[in-house]
């Protein structure tokens, strides 16, 4: 953690706002001390903090650092963030955002993500877009939570995935935005040491989805919220005629966040998420337990079923300057059916280094059933 703080520190930032005026100076001011390098950036980053949202919410910032989980195990990541305001979209409005991480471990594993949130025309539109690539090798244990929990079906996988979904959102009243998604993924299994868990599905899937996005949205900034709720229904329709071979099926994406401000400094969030798969998804599109976002702590694809649903409460207490934490707990289940609901635990410790106005560095400490246990890497808050 503390290797982590240090290259937070001495991270590249680039600014891409308006700089401030200036004025003459005499020739013999050129000559005054120049403050030192560690100067500087304390200077940069407690500007930026106080500075107005047009400029502090703008512009790119690079940073990097090591973490280690139990599926990648010891790796760096870089993460990088660009605020920018289009036309007609200045400040209240939040600023748009393009956050892009790359990450390689000494698992072999490597992934590089794209997300970006573009607020268009004073915010009467919302284009949303994920670009994701990675390649796992990975532990795999099977469909279903009894499979997930057995170890001796802990068995090797190496995983190639491409994903890419975007959604154009039309603003219909104040927060209700409405509009179409579409949705692609390709996935490749090679080296699976027990193919029979796979349960005679091919190792190569495609996968071409298009459906509908509703999204309410009163947050006051998309990137680390304060206050506002938050609902996200998304349908997705992955029938077989397009190009979905033998695995046809329907889902529904449901999320409900509320953030409310507390004691000073501090925020109580709360995150609800469900997914129902319908039909004949295939082992690549079940839903899957355990990511940066959601149940940290648990082995990304551990657990897999049709279905998921967890919930989880987070308190975030600003601490000093710059520094912050967070504290969660939740639980969750994946399930076939009502009668395979399954509770799983989850909790979990975090510190927050807030590098620009509205942007965090975010370092957490997971654990679920059993002791799984991962740190997570990332930036802006987990929802």
């Amino acid at each position: 953690m503390l290797i982590i703080i240090l290259m937070c520190i001495t991270a590249g930032s680039v600014d891409a706002a308006t700089p401030h005026d200036t004025v003459a100076v005499a020739a013999t001011d050129t000559l005054a001390a120049k403050p030192g390098f560690f100067r500087k950036i304390a200077g940069y980053i407690s500007g930026d903090l106080d500075a107005p949202d047009e400029k502090a919410t703008t512009g790119l910032s690079i940073i990097g650092g090591p973490h280690y989980d139990s599926m990648t195990r010891l790796g760096v990541g870089i993460v990088g963030n660009y605020g920018y305001r289009l036309k007609d979209c200045h400040a209240p409005l939040p600023p748009s955002n393009l956050s892009v991480k790359g990450d390689i471990s000494t698992a072999k594993f490597w992934t590089v993500e794209a997300l970006n949130n573009m607020i268009i025309d004073g915010d009467s539109k919302r284009v949303n877009s994920l670009l994701k690539v990675e390649y796992m090798p990975l532990y795999y244990w099977g469909i279903g939570f009894g499979n997930g929990r057995n170890e001796d079906n802990k068995t090797r996988m190496k995983q190639l995935r491409f994903e890419f979904n975007t959604n154009v959102l039309f603003r219909l009243a104040k927060g209700l935005y409405v509009g179409p998604y579409i949705h692609w993924e390709f996935n490749r299994a090679d080296s699976i040491e027990k193919p029979e868990l796979l349960e005679n599905q091919p190792l190569h899937q495609r996968n071409y989805g298009v459906g509908l996005t509703v999204d309410y949205d009163t947050r006051d900034y998309i990137t680390v919220p304060t206050r506002g709720v938050y609902l996200h229904i998304n349908q997705v329709f992955f029938p077989r005629f397009l190009w979905n071979g033998n695995f046809g099926f329907t889902r529904t994406d449901l999320r409900f966040s509320i953030y409310k401000k507390a004691w000073r400094g501090a925020v109580i969030a709360a995150d609800v998420r469900a997914l129902f798969n319908y039909g004949t998804p295939s082992w690549a599109t079940m839903a899957l337990m355990g990511d940066s976002y959601n149940m940290r702590g648990y082995y990304h694809g551990r657990y897999r079923d049709k279905h998921m649903m967890t919930a989880v409460v987070e308190l975030r207490q600003h601490l000093w300057k710059w520094l912050g934490m967070a504290a969660w707990a939740g639980a969750g289940s994946v399930f076939h059916n009502s009668e395979s609901i399954h509770v799983l635990p989850n909790a979990g410790i975090g510190l927050r280094w807030a590098f620009r106005k509205h942007v965090n560095v975010r370092m957490d400490f997971g654990l679920g059933r059993n002791g799984e246990s991962a740190f997570i890497f990332g930036i802006n808050e987990a929802f």
